[in-house]
């Protein structure tokens, strides 16, 4: 592999752990700030620790007093109506605490008896874990786009949108929301489909694409629509009763673990657990999802709509693209149509996860296209690196908290923060 490669990996890994290892300076210094911080990752993680330490799914002696949410939010929690079983609500799906698992009960053999779950021991595993996950993911994204291109081109472009996309956060400094997750369930399950499409029948790939699909969706409900690809290859490519056995042996553990979540927690087999909030398709913010300073996924990452753009081109030629096609429209409709469409606190949008290969996948059609002309591989090359330093710039400005991390940032904002920035 040439030098260019893996320059960009070994960035990807330094950008990766330097995330980490900031998420993780409160807890160990003057403040001992849990890493664990926020709304979201709150009641995402607070599964782990209530099953399995605690053996309920009363939430209340997790979320409140372990210092992952302040003062006001802790009031809000407690404030919420309770559920038909009178316990505090949970609206955020198991699947990212299933995933962290393993990582979980490796902290647990390690930690002493009367440990309530938030120990530096659990949250370190747990990320750990996670960036384990984030690496696994990228690594299947460039096997993904290595099908179509060569290894070299398929790694830089994989590189490239990565670093100059929201993933960009979501896989190092906050592993703790589901995103990162979602992303690499979702090239797990691309790559399986792709093999099947291939003629690979072999049951464990049966058995695999239904776990990490069923998984998929229950980390992340809206995530289904990047199942449309692998529903057409099992309309074309199952053939046989054994292999629809072996797809629901794999998705039955997450479909289990989700149903019984609902029914212990809401009292229901099924339930919508977000209450008032819900999809409104006559009030669609399909520019600003994408162009608002306001966390629009271009208007923050501008390398991407050339990616996107060439996507489409390639996409429409083939049938697995035309269905990753059918899955970008498809979030940008429901990123769209959500009520806090900017999704709140957020790096760019960070709806657009799994989207980040489609990117990828047209800047390695890009990047093949000027193979041979030196002078617009310099140029590319050129473009490239302004979007990725841009991003960087704008990840050091997101973490320490001189940019807003809900509102509207506007360009020239962005610029005067970054000139201000020798300023204390």
């Amino acid at each position: 592999m040439s030098r260019r490669p893996l320059g960009l990996l070994a960035l990807c890994l330094a950008v990766a752990l330097g995330g980490c290892v900031w998420a993780a300076w409160d807890m160990f210094g003057p403040q001992r700030r849990p890493m664990l911080q926020g709304w979201d990752d709150s009641h995402y993680y607070a599964w782990l620790p209530s099953v399995l330490i605690d053996r309920d799914l009363d939430f209340a002696n997790q979320l409140i007093g372990h210092g992952t949410l302040p003062a006001s939010a802790e009031a809000e929690v407690l404030a919420q109506p309770r559920t038909a079983t009178g316990l505090l609500p949970n609206k955020y799906p198991p699947g990212w605490a299933f995933g962290s698992l393993p990582f979980f009960l490796v902290a647990h053999a390690l930690a002493p008896p009367d440990a309530s779950g938030y120990e530096p021991v659990y949250l370190m595993a747990v990320w750990l874990g996670q960036l384990l996950y984030a690496a696994g993911g990228l690594w299947l994204a460039v096997q993904i786009l290595a099908r179509f291109f060569p290894l070299r081109v398929a790694t830089v472009a994989t590189c490239a949108s990565w670093l100059a996309s929201p993933l960009l956060y979501y896989q190092s400094a906050r592993l703790s929301l589901s995103h990162s997750q979602v992303f690499a369930l979702a090239m797990l399950t691309l790559w399986l489909a792709l093999r099947l499409w291939d003629g690979d029948q072999r049951a464990r790939l049966w058995l695999l694409l239904g776990f990490a699909s069923a998984l998929l969706v229950v980390t992340r409900n809206v995530a289904v629509v990047y199942l449309a690809w692998p529903a057409w290859v099992l309309v074309r490519r199952l053939r046989t009763a054994s292999a629809a056995g072996w797809l629901l042996a794999g998705a039955a553990a997450p479909v289990l673990v989700q149903v019984l979540a609902w029914k212990l927690l809401y009292g229901s087999w099924l339930v919508y657990s977000y209450g008032g909030e819900k999809f409104d398709f006559a009030q669609l913010h399909l520019v600003d999802v994408l162009a608002s300073p306001r966390h629009g996924w271009f208007y923050w990452h501008p390398l991407l709509v050339g990616g996107v753009v060439a996507f489409a081109g390639w996409a429409w030629r083939r049938s697995e693209g035309r269905g990753w096609l059918l899955s970008l429209a498809l979030i940008v409709v429901l990123n769209a149509a959500w009520p806090t469409w900017w999704l709140g606190s957020s790096f760019g949008h960070r709806g657009f996860e799994v989207a980040t290969l489609f990117a990828a996948v047209g800047l390695a059609t890009i990047l093949q296209a000027c193979r041979d002309r030196l002078g617009l591989q310099r140029a590319v090359a050129s473009i490239i690196a302004i979007a990725i330093i841009w991003n960087l710039a704008l990840l050091a400005l997101f973490l320490t908290h001189r940019i807003p991390r809900e509102g509207p940032v506007t360009y020239v904002e962005m610029a005067r923060a970054l000139a201000s920035w020798p300023a204390p």
